[in-house]
């Protein structure tokens, strides 16, 4: 049990043969421990099903780039910027595909309208004026950029580690560090911030079919179900705390 930990928290470290790296900064997103453990004990006990729309089956690195680029969509769209690429050779198909998919809003509060009790549900409060989301948003372009010119990038590899060496470990998916490890990988640290920012619902609903291959190829079935109670504890904890006149 350990060794997987260990382990868990450090193939992120992994250094790739690239000459350009492009790295998205990890963002250290708030999230409730005590919910995580119910959540990851009751899973274990009940493996989740993930319903999959009929697609075709596509590879890690093709669910990465889809999931990846149409998060970067959304965030765009909130900071009011069209983050649409004109051309991206090695994913042209996949490029397309995902412009055609629907872009959920986003809802973001200010530090000033959050009460310590419910910061646990708010990630927005990890960018501030040294570190903005506009920043954040920018390096993740940036990596699009790389995956459209090489095809792979050093984030790639961290959720190919996973899928390869770590989502048929129960132990990983049971220890308490577990949502600290994914959350180094940026498509599962955009999942979670988006997710927890829509506005216009209180369940988590999967936009694309990449999103539930991205839960279906790492076996995280605990990171969604946690998001969903999560975004319900967000709703309401806005309804019962945030009605400010």
């Amino acid at each position: 049990m350990k060794n997987i930990f260990v382990l868990g928290l450090g193939f992120f470290a992994l250094s790739c043969a690239h000459e350009r790296i492009v790295e998205t900064p990890t963002v250290h997103f708030t999230y409730a421990p005590e919910l995580l453990e119910n959540i990851q004990k009751t899973v274990a006990r009940k493996p989740a099903s993930i319903p999959l729309e009929a697609t075709e089956e596509k590879s890690p690195r093709r669910v990465y780039f889809s999931s990846l680029y149409h998060q970067s969509l959304v965030i765009g769209q909130f900071l009011k910027k069209d983050a649409r690429r004109e051309f991206c050779p090695q994913f042209h198909h996949d490029k397309i595909a995902t412009e055609s998919y629907y872009v959920p809003h986003m809802v973001a509060y200010p530090k000033s309208q959050v009460e310590e009790e419910g910061k646990e549900y708010f990630p927005e409060l990890a960018f501030n004026k040294k570190f903005p989301l506009k920043e954040y948003h920018a390096q993740i372009e940036a990596e699009i950029d790389v995956l459209c010119e090489e095809g792979i990038s050093d984030n790639y590899y961290k959720f190919d580690n996973l899928v390869t060496h770590y989502a048929g470990k129960p132990s990983f998916h049971s220890h308490p560090k577990a949502m600290e490890s994914v959350l180094k990988i940026p498509v599962f640290a955009n999942y979670y911030l988006i997710h927890m920012l829509q506005g216009d619902t209180a369940q988590v609903a999967i936009s694309i079919p990449e999103e539930a291959m991205l839960i279906k190829l790492t076996q995280t079935h605990w990171f969604d179900k946690y998001l969903s109670e999560a975004s319900r504890m967000r709703h309401s904890f806005i309804k019962n705390k945030l009605v400010r006149r």
